[in-house]
């Protein structure tokens, strides 16, 4: 029986109870095991178990509230760091149903995925009200610096971040694959590969999401309504 099998056999209280202690163990830098935490995830999203959600946030609340006090456009946003803890758990555990759960190949792809959530909340907060959004570009401006290839996209993405990027972009986007390539490379700053590393069950291979990142970006230079010289080189 494989390690994944002995987690899922016990008690939901034991397996909470590992989950507390092997995170502690990766915050000290010890060898640790994730599939405690991910089964706990699991049971909240698979099973729909309220009880496992609400472990889920307990053990994470921490985590999850130093990624808003670090974004860049918290202290803009006017909130407590607690309004988008809530949000972001919110957004996670709408978007996440249980036929799209076997997408998440392990904690570290959930846990990216909250991350996401959270930077998505901090920055629909802040466009929402009358706080300048300058930190909120320059926090989008320094996730694609950090992309290996931002050339065009970086400019194409600065203009429509002055547009209400994030409506206008998923609109245009057509499923849940490009979501994610987008999002994971100009929110998260990932390469390629790290984001197959992520999501080995979502895409066949490396190259595509490379073949993604290209169509979208192409799609994007024919669409008019985006505007002209959007994605036009420097």
């Amino acid at each position: 029986m494989s390690q994944a099998d002995n987690v899922k056999l016990l008690t939901l209280a034991g397996v909470a109870h590992r989950c507390a202690r092997e995170t502690e163990r990766f915050f000290r830098s010890q060898n640790y095991d994730p599939h405690y935490c991910f089964e706990l995830f699991r049971r909240a999203i698979l099973h729909h178990n309220e009880r496992a959600w609400a472990l889920v946030y307990e053990q994470y609340r921490p985590l999850v509230a130093g990624w808003v006090e670090r974004h860049s456009a918290f202290e803009a946003s006017g909130e407590e760091s607690q309004y988008f803890v809530n949000r972001a758990f919110e957004k996670m555990w709408s978007a996440i149903s249980p036929d799209s759960f076997g997408r998440f190949p392990d904690l570290k792809s959930l846990l990216r995925y909250l991350q996401m959530c959270v930077h998505s909340a901090v920055v629909d907060e802040v466009r929402s009200s009358e706080a300048p959004t300058v930190d909120v570009e320059d926090d989008a401006l320094a996730a694609l610096s950090r992309s290996a290839d931002a050339g065009i996209e970086k400019q194409a993405l600065t203009r429509a971040l002055r547009e209400d990027f994030w409506q206008r972009i998923d609109e245009r986007l057509n499923d849940e694959k490009e979501r994610l390539v987008v999002r994971g490379s100009y929110v998260l700053g990932l390469k390629p590969r790290e984001l197959y590393a992520d999501y080995q069950t979502t895409f066949e291979d490396v190259t595509e999401i490379y073949r993604i990142k290209q169509n979208v970006m192409d799609r994007f230079r024919r669409d008019r309504e985006l505007g002209q010289g959007w994605l036009q080189p420097r």
